[in-house]
């Protein structure tokens, strides 16, 4: 029985002359592996599906080997991440991400899915300056997860009006420096400004907030640390920060 999701694809890799294995991240189904048949050929009716970012409606039907999909309908190309170089580098990284992730419930993957989306037309449309559509990015998405990183008090003892500030990678959140323990790194006064602008502001709202100069690369260096050890991953980004 045929089978509709709409997915977004992270990835893709050969199966056969002209066909391909396609890793889809779906709002129905979080990550699934699908394969398109004869999409490599020069006039291929679901050529788009194979693209990376791209957007669709897929129909698949089980096959002896997994899903095939024997339907596409693309939603949107976002083809623009293609046509810039620091646009693809950041649009590369938002999939990164979530090929790493592993996801609690459907409604975890619904979040993340429409964040993903969210992110991606910032990049595409936002007008910003690089960075700030990705920082915006690991923000919502620790608060999709149940870990947010910014507060305006310790994580540990409730203290507000922090006057320095501390990123505890191993227990997670800021804290103050009587609490800050081994490994704590101390955030830079521009950087936990940048950090508490961006989680209060929304995606559509961003081409209007302006850090000081840097701000939103070492806020970036800082939310990848805390990804990585927070889930026991390493991130490539490459092009970001590399």
């Amino acid at each position: 029985m045929a089978e509709k999701i709409k997915g977004i694809v992270l990835k893709s890799s050969d199966r056969k002359e002209k066909d391909l294995n396609v890793l889809l991240f779906s709002l129905e189904k979080g990550k699934i592996w699908v394969t398109l048949r004869g999409v490599k050929g020069q006039n291929a009716k679901m050529k788009l599906a194979q693209n990376q970012f791209c957007f669709g409606e897929f129909v698949m039907e089980n096959g002896k080997n997994g899903q095939i999909v024997t339907g596409f309908e693309c939603l949107e190309s976002f083809h623009e991440l293609s046509e810039n170089i620091d646009h693809f580098f950041e649009a590369s990284a938002v999939l990164e991400v979530v090929d790493k992730l592993k996801f609690s419930s459907e409604t975890e993957i619904a979040q993340i899915f429409l964040l993903v989306l969210k992110t991606f037309k910032m990049i595409c449309f936002g007008n910003l300056k690089n960075e700030y559509a990705l920082d915006k990015f690991f923000i919502s998405l620790f608060q999709t997860l149940g870990v947010p990183l910014y507060s305006d008090k310790c994580s540990c003892c409730g203290t507000k009006a922090i006057d320095r500030v501390f990123i505890d990678y191993a227990g997670g959140g800021l804290v103050c420096m009587a609490c800050k323990g081994y490994g704590s790194e101390e955030l830079p006064k521009n950087v936990v400004a940048a950090l508490k602008i961006l989680t209060i502001t929304d995606f559509e709202k961003l081409g209007s907030v302006k850090f000081s100069a840097n701000s939103e690369l070492q806020l970036l260096k800082i939310l990848v640390k805390n990804f990585e050890t927070r889930f026991d991953q390493n991130l490539k980004l490459i092009g970001i920060l590399t």
